[in-house]
């Protein structure tokens, strides 16, 4: 293959469903760092990720993701401890803002790594025009991977496990208040009345909903 295979969803011979899974296909570590993780899309993923754990008890998978309730599915965590009979799998958060970074990458034998656009949701899969490039290393040491698997290494040490409490619904929708809040707080004055509106029913619907769950 070339060195850089690019995928985008609207032309070609691979969409960004098939370049990811694509990554299960050999055996090692995989790396999967993203801003959004949707049920939808896990479902989609969940026979690759099922073959890949079950193929070679030494693979193993790491997820990195944002953990509030619209870029996180509680269901995808409780599956994949169902799925971690050997304990091949490790869920982390990003703690310090809002983990906006989509990378995704195999660690072994045949090493890859996926960078673009894509977050991994349907939406990314079918519908959105994306740009990801695919790259294929000869070892771990090889350029075209070793700074993307340094990179994961300086992400990790400032991540944390996700834990139980992480995934209960108040806190998931309280960590989502917080990032659109430091989102509204960069928008100009002058879009008060305009791009802030939005952030400010979004506010008050969250308030009354973690009302409700706490009552």
């Amino acid at each position: 293959m070339t060195d850089i295979e690019l995928v985008n969803n609207r032309w070609g011979d691979r969409n960004v469903e098939e370049q990811v899974t694509r990554l299960f296909e050999d055996d090692g570590t995989i790396y999967l760092v993203t801003g959004f993780f949707t049920y939808n899309a896990y479902r989609v993923m969940r026979p690759d990720i099922e073959a890949f754990l079950s193929r070679e008890q030494t693979n193993e998978l790491v997820i990195v993701v944002g953990a509030a309730a619209d870029q996180f599915s509680a269901t995808i965590a409780r599956d994949l401890r169902e799925l971690d009979e050997n304990e091949q799998i490790s869920l982390y958060k990003y703690p310090d803002g809002f983990l906006h970074a989509k990378l995704y990458l195999r660690e072994g034998e045949n090493p890859a790594a996926i960078v673009g656009s894509a977050n991994l949701t349907q939406v990314a899969f079918e519908q959105n025009l994306e740009l990801s490039a695919y790259v294929e290393g000869e070892s771990m040491q090889d350029g075209r991977i070793e700074p993307f698997r340094a990179w994961i290494d300086d992400l990790l040490a400032v991540c944390d496990p996700v834990r139980r409490r992480d995934l209960f619904k108040p806190v998931m929708m309280a960590k989502t208040a917080v990032n659109w809040l430091n989102k509204g707080k960069l928008l100009p004055t002058r879009a008060v009345f305009g791009h802030r509106t939005p952030y400010v029913v979004g506010m008050v619907i969250l308030w009354l909903v973690l009302s409700n769950a706490f009552a």
